[in-house]
């Protein structure tokens, strides 16, 4: 029920992932009788067999954009967010998918659903575009807006499983965001943190730069929250901008009309790259199951994409790995 245009694009985005998975079962949680209106009108496009695979769970209210995420606990316990969370904490489903409220989704996982054992901060993560043409794991964005050391290296550690199961990079290489690639660089917490990520036996190669988010050196970059949170959101802007600026440019005369005729299907491809749709949502390492935030404006091909990440890290068992990694570093005796 969450989100600019949901339900309408969430019904959307759920139809064509039960269309392109045929083992996906979904829970619908949000107003039944709206819900089931909707999917019975011949728009929607709900089949019979769509249908044996689409349960409608039925939620009392909302959390809107104007409530704080704390309402999930007292004032509306049957919004559709905690529903959601209940279901995958009940083991009644492997994870849950949420285009709506940032905030209340993510505590909804944590508090709801529960984290992993030898998890104290669960870590957002975000896929960047890079020159290799395979995505940066970029961890955290904004779950977490001060982080300590040993919050930020569990990060580089969850952020690699996830690029080794789901994504499928051979031995990641992890980063840790810094103001320059030598080893002394950074402030005390990211210097740490640098050493803490050296003993969990994984790829980390050092320190990465800002340029590195985008250039493909790394598989994985970790870092504090506050800081991730502002990269995230300058390069939606910048991405908005370069898109923006060139169809100006494209469309300013006959000439440039002509010519953006000719390089439009290359362009085409590129701004692909940057369309946090084809990403469908960010994923919250280190609870019990699986939770994938989308973006509020998301339409129907974005919630579609955002069930499929959801599902590819269920299949991946995802958690079962973390844990693994988690263990062997827990002190002995």
């Amino acid at each position: 029920m969450g989100g600019d245009h949901a339900p309408e694009a969430t019904l959307k985005g759920a139809r064509e992932a039960l269309e392109a998975w045929p083992g996906l079962f979904l829970h619908l949680v949000g107003d039944g009788a709206r819900l089931e209106a909707l999917m019975s009108s011949p728009a929607y496009r709900f089949t019979p067999e769509l249908r044996r695979r689409a349960e409608v769970v039925h939620a009392g209210s909302v959390v809107t954009f104007e409530d704080a995420p704390k309402v999930i606990l007292k004032e509306k316990k049957d919004s559709s967010i905690r529903v959601a969370a209940q279901l995958v904490r009940d083991g009644k489903a492997d994870g849950m998918v949420s285009m709506g409220h940032t905030g209340a989704a993510m505590m909804a996982s944590t508090l709801v659903i529960g984290k992993l054992e030898g998890v104290e901060r669960p870590g957002l993560a975000s896929l960047m575009p890079n020159l290799t043409g395979s995505p940066t794991v970029f961890i955290e964005v904004g779950a977490n807006i001060d982080s300590r050391p040993e919050h930020i290296a569990c990060f580089g550690l969850m952020a690699s499983v996830y690029a080794e199961q789901v994504l499928g990079i051979k031995n990641p290489r992890v980063g840790i965001l810094s103001v320059g690639e030598e080893d002394s660089k950074g402030t005390d917490v990211t210097l740490e943190a640098a050493a803490l990520l050296r003993e969990m036996g994984l790829n980390f190669i050092g320190n990465a730069e800002g340029r590195d988010i985008w250039n493909g050196r790394f598989d994985v970059i970790a870092c504090d929250g506050f800081v991730g949170n502002v990269v995230l959101k300058s390069a939606e802007g910048m991405a908005k901008l370069i898109k923006d600026g060139l169809r100006g440019v494209l469309t300013s005369s006959l000439r440039a009309k002509i010519g953006a005729v000719l390089v439009k299907p290359a362009l085409k491809e590129f701004f692909k790259q940057l369309d946090y749709r084809e990403y469908g949502g960010l994923p919250l390492l280190g609870i019990k199951g699986i939770s994938v935030i989308g973006h509020g404006s998301s339409d129907a091909h974005a919630v579609k994409n955002g069930i499929g990440a959801a599902l590819k890290a269920a299949e991946h068992g995802i958690n079962e790995r973390i844990q693994q990694h988690l263990a062997k570093l827990a002190p002995k005796g």
